[in-house]
């Protein structure tokens, strides 16, 4: 049901990421600069598809890549600045179409919804 009501809210034209690189993105909104064994520990993935992602998202230019200056073999993963406003503008299409999307939902698949939406706000958090 999340996937359905949350995930339905960006329209896959306007979003073009594959999950793990949506979830790259969530995670370092969240979590500012991870490594890049920290980001994939977060997104329960390994290390080699992090880095795949990661990679992409570089090349798009919505992720920066940097040597950690006091240990030099750990990457530092970060957004960019085009990156955050992609999200701004993201967000703010998608609570345009919250409205629509929960006038659809029957009085249980609502209640359900705000609990898992409670549950997840305080693992993120």
């Amino acid at each position: 049901m999340y996937r359905r009501t949350i995930c339905g809210l960006f329209d896959k034209n306007e979003f073009k990421f594959t999950k793990t690189q949506q979830l790259i993105l969530m995670v370092l909104w969240l979590r500012k600069t991870l490594s890049l064994t920290e980001l994939s520990e977060q997104i329960c993935t390994s290390n080699e598809q992090a880095t795949r992602a990661v990679g992409q998202l570089v090349k798009g230019g919505f992720v920066n890549r940097v040597k950690n200056k006091t240990n030099r073999r750990s990457i530092e993963i970060s957004l960019t600045d085009s990156a955050v406003e992609m999200i701004k503008a993201t967000q703010a299409t998608a609570a345009k179409r919250i409205p629509e999307k929960f006038e659809s939902l029957n009085e249980q698949d609502a209640k359900t919804l705000v609990e898992c939406l409670d549950k997840i706000g305080k693992i993120l958090i």
